[in-house]
């Protein structure tokens, strides 16, 4: 037990040091102060608190309110026996005191006065007990227990307090360096925070922008909303949202970013692809319709010198049998490109998949019979409805088989196929073939490609559009002998 202090320290460094935050400070066992100007009854209470094992304790003495004050500016005290009689304080102004310089200290009370108003005073003062003497010592060793576990709770507790304002802190700098957007709102839709990147970008600060309604500014994870700015305008934030459960609240974190530049230059890419599409197909369209043309005109030619010469009806008749064919050609020709390039808004209704190919099965059932095509049909039982415009899926489905049929003159066998769903929610419609087949490099999707004679080279690819249009997939794998189309459509629940 030491009565006498060793080296001297500031009392914020041995506050410190107690409290276990320096880095290099060992934890220091509790210390007690005994403050009483009868020095032998201080003495016997410091021999009493020596029997303390857990905690074990550091006792001092003083019999003065400035000693005990001196003391209290090198050390940080736990625990202070205070007499309420000083020859040069009061022990309640003492206390006071003795709080200011010792934060986490708790004053007994040690007092013969056994007033009414001594006791109002103890009290006023905040001390944790109010011993009379003479007191027994087993009551005096729990006393110190209990105030010696009292002061330790309140330094872990701002210890903790502390640890949190740090947490926070580094949360806080951390969020507000961060070069994107983020905000929080409370249960109620309240921003609850607003980061400095949103102040610089916004120009709206944070005060003011706390506790107002946010709900409007973040949408759904990863849709985009218009941000407004002070000085007018707007930018385009694409948000991610994460709900945080707190007890009985959620907080809703959002980190934004802005898509503002991003979208533009999409705007730009697209605007620039569709014109150089637009540059294609005209290209594409002239020299389609160049050939029918110079058919036509050269036939024209023919049946002049026929006209000329006086050849009968019959000569004639074949020479206008032609144009007419390349007209019709021009004409088809200018339709599909139509289509292709002035796609109509989707009319879209829930539609049974097998009802569907059933019905286009039956338009060419006549033409696959008269070719000695066997043609069947497998329709998977847990096939369910698509949404869809179905007279735009039907007619690719009429594309794909009036294909197949085109390339198998001489017979073959012609199979459409319906199964799933598959596990990401999609049916498919497979149509498959025995026909020679294209190499695996064939642009069969690209507008006015095509391996047949009087073909316009746009029907896949008006394919290729319905199908994406709908939220599907469509793709082939052709070897000699085996080609297959997949339709991938999402099922309509």
């Amino acid at each position: 037990m030491d009565r006498v202090p060793s080296a001297a320290k500031g009392s914020r460094e041995a506050f410190l040091a107690h409290a276990g935050e320096l880095p290099c400070a060992a934890p220091q066992p509790p210390r007690v102060l005994v403050i009483d100007d009868n020095v032998a009854l201080a003495e016997n209470v410091c021999e009493l608190l020596g029997a303390l094992e857990d905690p074990r304790v550091v006792c001092d003495v003083v019999g003065s309110g400035g000693a005990a004050l001196s003391l209290a500016e090198q050390y940080a005290i736990d625990v202070a026996f205070v007499d309420l009689h000083l020859p040069d304080t009061a022990g309640t102004d003492l206390s006071d005191e003795l709080r200011r310089r010792c934060p986490f200290i708790e004053i007994v009370i040690i007092t013969g006065d056994t007033t009414v108003q001594s006791a109002i005073r103890a009290v006023k003062t905040g001390a944790f007990a109010y011993v009379l003497k003479p007191f027994r010592g087993d009551e005096l060793l729990e006393t110190a227990r209990r105030a010696l576990a009292q002061a330790e709770l309140c330094r872990e507790r701002e210890h903790l307090r502390a640890e949190l304002e740090r947490s926070e802190k580094r949360h806080r700098e951390v969020v507000d360096a961060v070069p994107a957007f983020v905000l929080a709102l409370g249960p109620d839709g309240d921003i609850v925070l607003w980061n400095r990147h949103l102040e610089r970008v916004t120009g709206y600060a944070r005060e003011e922008m706390l506790g107002q309604t946010g709900s409007h500014l973040v949408g759904d994870s990863g849709a985009e909303r218009r941000l407004p700015l002070r000085d007018g305008g707007h930018r385009l934030i694409r948000w991610q949202r994460a709900v945080v459960s707190g007890g009985a609240t959620n907080v809703s974190y959002a980190v934004g970013v802005d898509v503002t530049e991003e979208q533009a230059m999409l705007r730009r890419t697209l605007r620039a692809e569709r014109l150089a599409a637009v540059g294609t197909l005209a290209a594409g369209l002239a020299h389609e319709v160049r050939n029918p043309l110079n058919s036509a005109l050269l036939q024209l030619a023919v049946l002049d010198r026929r006209i000329y010469k006086g050849h009968g009806a019959e000569q004639l008749l074949s020479v206008s049998r032609l144009v007419k064919d390349e007209i019709v050609r021009l004409d088809r020709l200018v339709s599909d490109f139509l289509e292709f390039a002035r796609p109509r808004p989707l009319k879209l209704a829930t539609t049974s998949v097998n009802e569907l190919v059933r019905g286009v099965l039956e338009l060419v059932a006549v033409a696959a019979d008269e070719q000695h095509v066997d043609l069947k049909a497998d329709l998977g039982l847990r096939v369910g409805n698509i949404s869809v415009e179905p007279e735009r899926m039907r007619q690719v489905l009429l594309n794909l088989l009036q294909n197949s049929l085109d390339v198998m003159p001489q017979g073959g066998a012609l199979t459409v196929r319906t199964h799933g769903p598959d596990p990401s929610g999609y049916v498919h419609v497979e149509v498959r073939d025995t026909g020679p087949g294209f190499s695996e490099d064939a642009p069969v999707f690209d507008a006015f490609y095509t391996t047949k004679e009087k073909g316009t080279g746009l029907g896949l690819a008006i394919a290729h559009r319905i199908v994406t249009e709908h939220g599907g997939q469509i793709h082939v794998r052709s070897t000699p002998g085996d080609t297959c189309f997949t339709i991938a459509l999402p099922e309509q629940p």
